[in-house]
């Protein structure tokens, strides 16, 4: 049995058909005629056809192409089927109708679900035709269906609609394009500023000499006018009918345009190029071309486009210029397909994001390998307004995993935050900036803050990896009253673990506690404690020169990436959804027996902050965890003192003394009513675990006790503080008294 005889004796187990006639040949492909019994509304039952034209029974021919049974049959309407419906294929008059049955391939239909897959499609299509629910308003007006046209029109369909004159004028603007066999690529002026008097030119282009040909013509943007507030709605559906001058005149009227203001501007634009001195129409082979776009407004979003109820629809217009008979204007139009320019809001809905969320103002601090994937990423996904912060030029070597690849050329390094605004410009973002600077002098100078980074930023990323900006950030003066939200990404451990932070609302988490909130996070799970560490704890010395050594990781650009692209996607959920209230830590650890990497997010609520006066001045923060653990404790023992260990992370360049977890009790520990005595059995041991789990990072800061009836430190509790300070080796020791009204601190050195 043959491909063909297959697909007959298919079709005629078909249950939905009525009638299968013979195979017959027609130009290499093979016809099959099949009736399709329409169900068609009971009201239209008696007349046996629909109020849209659609008969109780439909002829539908399958052409089956040479390639079958690879490509899939193409399915025709007879030639009088009603054209006013959308879903239609563009075609001429007299052919078979060609309906679009399916949003997608049809030949990837058939070789998923087969040829019963491919008639089902044509019957739902017929079914639907017939009760006029070919569109669903509920999900958006269908955009009218262009599927052979010759030429292509790019431009920010949202842009140009916003510049179309609402008052029935025509905008004239200017286009650069490109021609080969009468089809045209062109771009429009991405400003769409007037230009009435311009005129037409062309430059003949390739070997043989005028194979193709480039130049600039005029492209002319047309709606109805809006009155009273109220702009011309069109919610009939029309198929693309034009293909002349006089059609696209008739087109424009039936859309609310003044035929005989468009067939004016058109006139004069011909007029003035023909006759215009400084051009040689003599050279214009392929023909003098004008674009036409007509702005509709339809009743709902169309489909795929989210809050754009404005459909564009653009026109080639081509005059044969003949240099004997310059007057007379022959003059053919056919459809273009419209390409959205590259621009922020393509680049936002390519994503799935809504436009308005991407206009959110960002900073980037430090455009390194990592910062750099990330703002990139965040860029293509349509998030232009950054301010790139960056004090160090582009070294060769860093090329090994930045996300830019420019040549450096140049006698100076091109600097890092200018490279990555160029970039940004070429994706479309204007309103980027580059602020060549230290980011450690933006967060300790006020007024230097205040010139770079945004009144209205929703976010600041740090991605610097660099301790000295985390130490200026956790006590940066400015972030105390800026709108932004300051975030912190870091690998480590050669990028086995990846770190992405965010500080709480109103700096209630800073920067700094959630770092000392990972090292703690080491203490319990193994897998991120090793991540962490790595293979080295110390940066490597790569050679760039033969006498030139760079502090780095060497790691791949693969690796940097790995960590960049979920940071970037939880940057986005975040910017997207609304930042969370909550301060997160977002933690990354490469899985040891595969490619990925496996994310946790911890939620932190507000630090608990204790100021003292003692010892210059300290403020000693707790974690959640950690005033939660004492209270429960305390309350747990009732009447009886209790109390224990405590660990945490001593910064003397920000004065801050971070608690971060306990050690409990050792088993010797004695409770009573007036008193606590911290044993020592083991206490040793369990700290210098502590330390070690925390891979160095946290320490031994003091203890912590309660007092069941309240008051302020004893005498008894300052003499034990003191005794604490003199074993500390000089480093302050933090005492620490749970009361029922709330937690009170004390601090010694000696």
């Amino acid at each position: 049995m043959t491909a063909i005889d297959d697909a007959f004796d298919q079709l005629r187990r078909h249950r939905g058909l009525s009638r299968v006639g013979d195979p017959v040949e027609v130009d290499g492909a093979i016809r099959i005629e099949i009736d399709i019994p329409v169900e068609l509304p009971s009201r239209a039952r008696p007349a046996g056809v629909s109020a849209t034209g659609v008969r109780a029974i439909e002829t539908c021919t399958l052409v089956f192409p040479s390639g079958w049974p690879l490509c899939a049959p193409r399915p025709y309407l007879r030639a009088d089927f009603p054209l006013d419906l959308p879903h239609i294929n563009p075609h001429r008059s007299g052919q078979l109708v060609s309906p679009c049955v399916f949003e997608g391939s049809l030949d990837e239909l058939l070789h998923r679900f087969g040829l019963d897959a491919v008639i089902d499609q044509v019957i739902e299509w017929l079914r639907n035709a017939a009760a006029g629910m070919l569109i669903d308003h509920a999900q958006g007006w269908e955009p009218t269906r262009r599927d052979a046209c010759p030429s292509t029109i790019v431009f920010s369909a949202e842009r140009l609609s916003a510049a179309a004159p609402i008052d029935g004028t025509i905008l004239t603007t200017s286009a650069s394009y490109a021609t080969v066999e009468g089809g045209l690529f062109a771009f429009l002026a991405p400003g769409f500023n007037p230009w009435p008097d311009l005129v037409f030119d062309q430059t003949q282009q390739g070997e043989p000499r005028g194979k193709w040909a480039s130049g600039h013509c005029a492209a002319f943007v047309a709606r109805a006018p809006i009155i009273d507030g109220q702009p011309h709605v069109v919610a009939t559906y029309q198929p693309e009918t034009v293909a002349d001058l006089d059609s696209l005149l008739g087109r424009a009227t039936a859309l609310g345009v003044d035929r005989d203001t468009l067939a004016r501007v058109l006139d004069d634009y011909y007029r003035r190029s023909v006759f215009d001195p400084r051009q040689d129409m003599r050279g214009w082979t392929h023909g003098l071309y004008a674009i036409v776009v007509l702005v509709v407004q339809r009743p709902v979003a169309l489909v795929g486009t989210p809050g754009r109820s404005i459909e564009v629809l653009p026109y080639v217009v081509r005059y044969e210029v003949d240099a004997q008979s310059p007057f007379e204007r022959k003059a053919s139009v056919h459809p273009a397909f419209h390409a959205h320019a590259l621009a922020p809001e393509l680049l936002a809905r390519t994503s799935g994001h809504p436009a308005q969320a991407t206009t959110q103002k960002l900073v980037l601090l430090g455009c390194g390998s990592l910062g750099s994937k990330i703002g990139l990423h965040l860029g293509r996904a349509g998030f232009g307004g950054f301010t790139f912060v960056d004090n160090e030029g582009m070294s060769p070597h860093n090329l090994a995993r930045h996300a830019l690849v420019d040549e450096m050329s140049g006698l100076l390094p091109p600097n890092k935050a200018e490279q990555m605004k160029a970039a940004f410009a070429k994706l479309s973002h204007a309103d980027a900036r580059a602020v060549d600077g230290d980011a450690v002098s933006v967060l300790s100078d006020a007024a230097r803050f205040a010139d770079v980074v945004p009144d209205d930023a929703t976010l600041i990323l740090d991605a610097t990896a660099s301790l000295q900006v985390l130490a200026a950030a956790s006590k940066a003066a400015p972030l105390a009253g800026c709108s932004a939200r300051l975030a912190r990404a870091a690998m480590y451990g050669q990028g086995r673990c990846a770190v992405l932070m965010l500080e709480g609302p109103g700096r209630t988490v800073r920067v700094d506690d959630l770092a000392a909130l990972l090292f703690e996070h080491c203490r319990v799970n193994p897998e991120v404690r090793v991540a962490i560490a790595g293979d080295s704890t110390e940066p490597t010395r790569v050679f760039v020169g033969d006498n030139c050594r760079s502090l780095t990781t060497p790691i791949s650009d693969a690796v940097v990436s790995r960590s960049a692209a979920p940071m970037a996607i939880q940057i986005e959920r975040w910017l997207v959804g609304g930042l969370p209230l909550s301060g997160q830590l977002c933690i990354g650890v490469a899985d040891a027996a595969a490619l990925g990497m496996s994310w946790t997010t911890v939620a932190t609520s507000p630090v608990t902050v204790v100021s003292v006066t003692e010892d210059g001045g300290w403020d000693v923060r707790i974690l959640p965890a950690v005033a939660e653990a004492i209270d429960a404790d305390a309350r747990y023992w009732g009447a009886s003192e209790t109390g224990g260990a405590l660990i945490g992370r001593i910064s003397y360049e920000c004065r801050t003394i971070t608690i971060t977890g306990l050690v409990d009790a050792p088993p010797d520990s004695v409770r009573g009513s007036a008193r606590f005595i911290l044993g020592t059995s083991g206490l040793v041991q369990n700290l210098r675990r502590a330390h070690a789990d925390s891979l160095g990072y946290l320490m031994f800061v003091g203890t912590w006790h309660s007092h069941p009836l309240g008051g302020p430190h004893s005498g008894i509790d300052r003499e034990t503080l003191r005794s604490i300070a003199r074993d500390a080796g000089g480093l302050p020791a933090v005492s620490l008294v749970w009361t029922p009204t709330g937690l009170r601190c004390a601090i010694d050195r000696w």
